[in-house]
């Protein structure tokens, strides 16, 4: 298979109306030749004057449809006819093929403003996959068994067999670079490549493979999870992605690196059942007040007031501390305490809790029935301890509470009223009409003059000047209201100079994940793609797309390669002043060649 080809397919345009529509639909799928695991990329791109919801993706036979979500690109012109929005919206599915075969992907609809689109049935060749003499995925734990709702440590080791010619032999942080980061499935593992310094570890190992020695680089990524069903531990589907060099060979474009990958293939490797096997706890000696809390707990309860009437509320506050899972931990059923039940007003409802920390807190209102109550009696609490293996309950302490008699008011108390009336002042009628206000009634009548002076005249001249500056400020504004675009391209190179300071300062990490997203970013504004969602390759096709020339296309991919390369920290990375500097002179380039 020749790599991840683009390839446009035919829209076979099926009207549900007679009505004409100006809408584009298009279909792409990234290869018509794949291999078992390794997803095919499906784009559905509809151009038209608004956005159009995602289509439904069919079921596929013997494959795994994921949706990887939309992004837009929206231009609006305006003309003496009128306004124009023009709004592209492209939906990315990966297809997952899980069999040989031919994998037939069946006709899509795509509904746009009531006319409906489908596209032709495409087929799919998808080989078996001989990826174990290259690529195998194992979890590693610390300990083989554990119980369920229990936390665990786990590593995911990533073993690649590193590609050598009689030329070339390409290193451990080659074949990092090498793993498609985005079309693998991480599970637990995503945060360990989402942050700023990502802990990857790797080391070189051989092993013997058929019986003869075969060198692997191991790749390791660490991760504190939880266990949370009985049987063989689920690290929720891990599918790595590797596109294996086929074909390498010098560069031609930079003394940086001494060679380049022109050919790959996709293999993959998933985890399968790991060698750790998750327990569930006994149900021999199980509390009947038992609700799935594992870990090592203390107990408490507190009421507040303790000093009320028969019907008064009560707030009972359960605070439960220590080591476990709080995010699911639930708080006893208080309605099921018989002692607590039978002197007080219980609602039967699940208690939401507040976690803070190693403490999670819920809280309760309850009612006394009668004033012969004098305590809160205990509230249990059951919890499963791992590490002793059994269970443990745990009673609160009672509370004192003092309920009087709720009081009472007779039929007359509440009909009858001691309250006097404020005292009222009579109104006085006049003959005089409104004059009655004023004592200087002729004063008022006096004859007045009106002088207009040079401040007024100003004013007034004035008027027409601030008319004319808000025509010219509505104008610019239309301007950047009807291009959306203008504003970003215009802003694009100071936007990214000012990210880009002090980014020399920083770490190497660091400086690679602030020059990573200033470049993406850069060619987002220039090229109005999506703000926060352009990726190296999309800001590279489009720079193609653009007639750049390719020296100028091939330093800026190199340059995000390295950022790549520092961020997933598996080598060093180049020194951080260095890549700002190239970072700030591959802007230059892109503003010379009038991007």
């Amino acid at each position: 298979m020749n790599g991840r080809c683009a390839l446009g397919l035919t829209i076979v345009l099926v009207f549900a109306s007679a009505v004409a529509s100006a809408a584009d639909v298009s279909f792409n799928v990234s290869a018509r030749e794949t291999y078992v695991g390794a997803p095919v990329t499906v784009e559905i791109s509809v151009k038209g004057e608004s956005d159009v919801a995602a289509p439904q993706f069919p079921t596929i036979a013997g494959a795994d449809v994921r949706y990887l979500g939309p992004s837009s690109q929206s231009f609006t012109s305006i003309s003496p006819s009128g306004t124009v929005r023009n709004v592209t919206t492209t939906h990315r599915y990966n297809v997952i093929p899980r069999k040989v075969g031919t994998l037939i992907i069946p006709a899509i609809e795509v509904v746009v403003d009531g006319v409906t689109y489908e596209t032709a049935a495409t087929s799919i060749r998808v080989l078996k996959s001989d990826a174990d003499d290259l690529l195998f995925v194992k979890l590693v734990g610390e300990r083989d068994t554990v119980y369920a709702g229990e936390p665990i440590n786990v590593t995911l080791e990533i073993w690649i067999a590193p590609f050598r010619n009689r030329t070339i032999s390409m290193s451990a942080k080659d074949m990092w670079q090498s793993i498609d980061k985005n079309n693998s499935e991480w599970g637990p593992f995503i945060e360990n490549l989402q942050s700023r310094q990502p802990n990857v570890q790797y080391r070189n190992e051989t092993i013997d493979v058929d019986g003869k020695s075969v060198e692997y680089v191991v790749y390791s990524l660490k991760r504190r999870t939880w266990a949370e069903r009985p049987g063989k531990f689920d690290a929720g589907g891990v599918t790595i992605v590797v596109n294996y060099p086929v074909q390498v060979q010098k560069s031609r474009f930079t003394v940086f690196r001494r060679y380049e990958i022109t050919r790959t293939r996709p293999v993959t490797a998933t985890v399968g059942d790991s060698s750790i096997t998750v327990l569930e706890p006994p149900t021999e000696g199980r509390p009947a007040g038992y609700r799935d809390a594992v870990g090592q707990f203390n107990f408490d309860v507190s009421a507040a007031p303790t000093e009320v009437s028969v019907g008064d509320p009560i707030t009972l506050t359960l605070t439960v501390r220590g080591r476990g899972r709080f995010e699911t931990l639930r708080a006893p059923t208080l309605s099921d305490q018989e002692s607590l039940v039978e002197n007080f007003r219980v609602p039967n409802e699940e208690l939401p809790g507040v976690v803070e920390g190693n403490t999670k807190k819920f809280r309760q209102t309850i009612r006394a029935k009668h004033d012969a109550v004098n305590a809160i009696p205990p509230i249990e609490f059951s919890y499963f301890d791992p590490r002793r293996e059994r269970y443990v309950t745990q009673r609160s302490r009672p509370i004192p509470i003092t309920v009087k008699e709720s009081s009472k008011l007779s039929v007359s108390q509440v009909v009858e009223g001691t309250t006097e009336l404020s005292t009222r002042k009579t109104l006085t009628l006049t003959d005089r009409g409104l004059l009655a206000n004023y004592e200087d009634v002729d004063g008022l009548l006096t004859s007045q003059t009106l002088t207009v002076g040079w401040q007024t005249w100003s004013l007034l001249g004035a008027g027409p000047g601030i008319f004319l500056m808000g025509i010219a400020l509505r104008l610019r504004r239309d301007k950047l209201v009807g291009d959306s675009g203008f504003a970003r391209r215009k802003a694009a190179r100071g936007r990214a100079l000012a990210l880009m300071t002090g980014a020399s300062g920083s770490s190497n990490g660091t400086v690679a994940d602030q020059v990573a997203a200033v470049l993406t970013g850069y060619v987002a504004d220039k090229c109005n793609l999506p703000a926060g969602a352009t990726t190296r390759a999309d800001a590279v096709r489009r720079l193609r797309e653009q007639g750049l020339a390719e020296d100028v296309v091939a330093r800026f991919d190199e340059l995000l390669d390295e950022c790549e390369s520092a961020r997933y920290g598996a080598v060093d990375a180049t020194e951080g002043e260095d890549i700002a500097r190239r970072a700030r002179a591959c802007l230059d380039d892109l503003e010379r060649s009038k991007l």
